[in-house]
This record gives C-alpha cells, sequence and structure tokens, in this order.
C-alpha cells in the first residue's frame, strides 16, 4: 500500500499534467476543480484456500496416473467403476464361441506430467459393490477395497492431443465365465442390484513411480467392457454385447500428499486459508486437488483520501502466472471464473462483463514470444464501485476457481505470482475523478 500513497502524491502534485482538458467544472459560479486519475498499484491479497474433498460421481472424464511434482507435491489418481447389466436372449437352435473380453479407454486430451514417459495401469475387481456416501454422493477422498491381485496389467504411452482407443484385452476366463452365464441365462442379468452383487466393479490403479496422470472419456463406449463372442449356425456371425460404466456409481479418487512443498501446512477449509505472502508471494489453484483462491482489496478505501469526493470509473484486476510455473508439463487452463461472496463466504453471482449477462472467464493473454507478460485479466469496475467505501460486514469478496466443469474432472493448474516488488504480479488498476474545492 505504500506504493499505492506513494503513487497518490506523486500525481496529485503533479495534477496538471494528468488532468483532461475540461477538468474544471462551473469556474465562473464555483471555484472546483474535478480530476481524472489513475494508479496500478493497489494492493492485492490472494490466499489459496484447500476443499475438503470434491464431488466426482458421474463425471464424463476420469483421471488416471501418478506424477510428482516439486511445486504441487504427489499426487495419484484411481478410477473406480460399477458396470451396468446386460444380456441377450439365447437361441437353443444356435451354439456360441467366446472371442475376446476387452475394456476400451478413450483419451480425453487432458494430462499433467510427463506424456514422454511409459504409464502403467493394473486393473483390479473390487471387493464389494460400491455404495453412496451418507449424503447420497462419491468423492475423491473415498476409497474401496479391491482384491489382492489384479486381473492383468497393462503399459501405454500417451500422446497429447490424440484420441486414439485403447482396446486392453481382459483375462480369457472372466468372458468365458460370462458368455456361459449368458447362455445359460443366470438370474444375475435380471437387474442391476444382483449385478453389482455378482460383479462389483473395477478400480483402475496407477503405479506409485509413474510420471503423468491422464484423462479418459466416460461415455457409452469409453472405459466400457465389451465382449466378443460368436453366434454359430451354418455360418458363424460376430458378435458384441456392452457393459457400459453405470456412471451413478462411478468416480475418480484422488490421493494427495504436499509433503516438502509451500503448500505442506494447508488444512481444508476456508478458515484456514492463507495468505501469498505467507506462501513465498504465490497462491495455488488447482482441479481435483482441490486448490482455489479468495481475493480481497484491504485498502481499497485509502483512495477516498485522494479527494473530497471520489468517483470511481473503471477498475481491471490482472493475474500473472508465476514465470516457469507453466509449461510442456502444466500448461495454463483457458478459463477461470471469479465468484462474489458476502462476508460469510456464501457464494452470490459471478463477476459479469461489461453487458452484465456475459460470464468473464479471465481474457488469457498469452505472451509466445518471451512468457514474461503472459496474465488473465477480469473487468471489476462495478464490483469496486459496489464496495468502495464499504467496511466490515458490508465489504464483499471475491472467490477465484476454475470453472465447475474443469476442477471436478482435470489437473489444470495455475500458480499466481504476487511480490509487491516485483513486475507482472497481481494487480489492480484502477481509474477514477475527484472533485475538490478550493
Amino acid at each position: 500500500m505504500k506504493k499505492l500513497l506513494y503513487s497518490l502524491i506523486i500525481i496529485i502534485a503533479a495534477i496538471c499534467a494528468c488532468q483532461d482538458e475540461n477538468s474544471e467544472l462551473g469556474k465562473s459560479l464555483v471555484d472546483s476543480s474535478f480530476y481524472n486519475i489513475y494508479v496500478d498499484t493497489c494492493t492485492v491479497d490472494i490466499s489459496t484456500i484447500l476443499m475438503d474433498s470434491i464431488e466426482t460421481r458421474g463425471d464424463s472424464i476420469c483421471q488416471l496416473g501418478h506424477y510428482k511434482d516439486p511445486s504441487w507435491g504427489e499426487a495419484s489418481a484411481t478410477y473406480y467403476a460399477e458396470y451396468s447389466a446386460n444380456s441377450f436372449t439365447p437361441n437353443e437352435n444356435y451354439s456360441y464361441s467366446f472371442d475376446s473380453l476387452v475394456l476400451r479407454m478413450t483419451p480425453s486430451g487432458h494430462f499433467w506430467g510427463d506424456t514422454l514417459t511409459q504409464q502403467r495401469i493394473s486393473v483390479y475387481r473390487l471387493k464389494q459393490p460400491i455404495y453412496l456416501d451418507d449424503d447420497e454422493d462419491l468423492y475423491t477422498t473415498t476409497a474401496l477395497p479391491t482384491e489382492s491381485t489384479p486381473l492383468l496389467s497393462f503399459t501405454f504411452t500417451p500422446r497429447p492431443g490424440q484420441k486414439r482407443e485403447l482396446e486392453i484385452r481382459l483375462p480369457d476366463e472372466l468372458g468365458k465365465e460370462l458368455l456361459t452365464d449368458l447362455i445359460a441365462e443366470e438370474d444375475y442379468f435380471d437387474s442391476q442390484d444382483k449385478f453389482k452383487e455378482k460383479f462389483p466393479g473395477l478400480a483402475l490403479v496407477a503405479e506409485s513411480n509413474g510420471g503423468c496422470i491422464i484423462g479418459f472419456l466416460v461415455n457409452e463406449s469409453s472405459m466400457a467392457i465389451t465382449l466378443h463372442y460368436k453366434e454359430i449356425t451354418s455360418q458363424r456371425t460376430e458378435k458384441e454385447l456392452v457393459f457400459s460404466v453405470n456412471t451413478d456409481y462411478a468416480y475418480t479418487g484422488i490421493c494427495h500428499d504436499r509433503t516438502g512443498t509451500s503448500l505442506a501446512t494447508l488444512e481444508s477449509g476456508i478458515e484456514n486459508l492463507i495468505h501469498s505472502y505467507d506462501l513465498d508471494k504465490h497462491a495455488y489453484m488447482q482441479g481435483l486437488t482441490g486448490l482455489y483462491n479468495q481475493i480481497e482489496f484491504p485498502y481499497l478505501n485509502n483512495l477516498q483520501d485522494a479527494g473530497e469526493i471520489v468517483s470511481i470509473e473503471s477498475a481491471t484486476l490482472y493475474l500473472y502466472p508465476q514465470a516457469g510455473s507453466y509449461n510442456k508439463l502444466n500448461q495454463l487452463p483457458e478459463d477461470i471464473r471469479l465468484y462474489i461472496t458476502d462476508e460469510n463466504n456464501v457464494l452470490e453471482d459471478y463477476v459479469y462483463g461489461s453487458d452484465g449477462v456475459t460470464v468473464q472467464t479471465g481474457n488469457l493473454s498469452v505472451d509466445e514470444m518471451f512468457g514474461r507478460d503472459t496474465y488473465y485479466s477480469f473487468n471489476v469496475t462495478e464490483f469496486i464501485r459496489n464496495n468502495f467505501g464499504t467496511w466490515g460486514i458490508k465489504r464483499q469478496k471475491l472467490l477465484l476457481s476454475l470453472p465447475d466443469n474443469e476442477m471436478i474432472t482435470t489437473f489444470n493448474q495455475i500458480i499466481f505470482a504476487n511480490d509487491p516488488d516485483q513486475e507482472r504480479q497481481c494487480r489492480l488498476d484502477i481509474r477514477f475523478k475527484i472533485y475538490n474545492e478550493k
């Protein structure tokens, strides 16, 4: 805030260089002056907050893998899935032969880590069906028991930008058992409750030495199990039966260890937020691990000292990612959101654009050549106007987060720089007018 006060002193002292040509109003009637002033050093207090957990049940994207990063810590992503019952009516005049049982997986294009390293995933059978928590949901922190020995393990190399489907062959014994029971019309295919008791589902678990986490689509074909068989009469006809994920009972589980990082002492809950000046002048945002931010402007009302009447004309918030914190391993999200909260941190609304309708998304500007002038920006004029001159319980706050769909399905992330003694840090640019009677 010292910079702000110093800037105001300099600006007001040299006001003739800053005022517009019509700054003196009604001079013949009243001895007064009206000035336009711009200041770009208003303190931005940005904090990091950790959510207790994130709901991931029913998501259209799951995450698999393991990655360790010096800034964020160590993270592992496991996918737990129940499968929907399916069946066919066998013809007593036909015979049937098993071909294969295949798990199909289509990458979503999301990744975090080194995509040049091979990833090894083990597929386990769940010991028991998936049940919802007491509040009828499933969260990143929910862990389920699996059988001690995997059905199989497989290795693949991620290919960012490509959605080429993976086909993982499951054990023939499982496929033959399913086909035999289908032909015998076993009653566990009659309902979902019976099917899940017989076949509780799968857990896809990454090895702990992996160097990347990859997103996969979850839909009727991706993450689905397909039984390939032949229907034999006078000729052989290839058939398939798909067991798709029952998304009501499927979710991504996350294990996140922040030991050894600046975030090691961070506890969940907005009441445990840590200010950037206590995090080496940084703030952290990341999907799935539940990191988001609170923003306040503690010295905003000091602008009242600039004149007898102060009118806010415009205000723009600039947020700079820490140089070197984003690269081919950690890509910046294109879309982030600002939310307005009351003094009790209850969400009230989005921060909209100048039309009052369009939700702002951060207006990411990327310095492709040098990487120094990459930043997000928000027009916060209305928010600053509404909070200028307010104190205590009347003062609103801002929350900054990824959009909901990215917060619950990706590891997209940003480290914000907030060192007031350095260039390209979080800042609030304000243009305002002052009126003084002489």
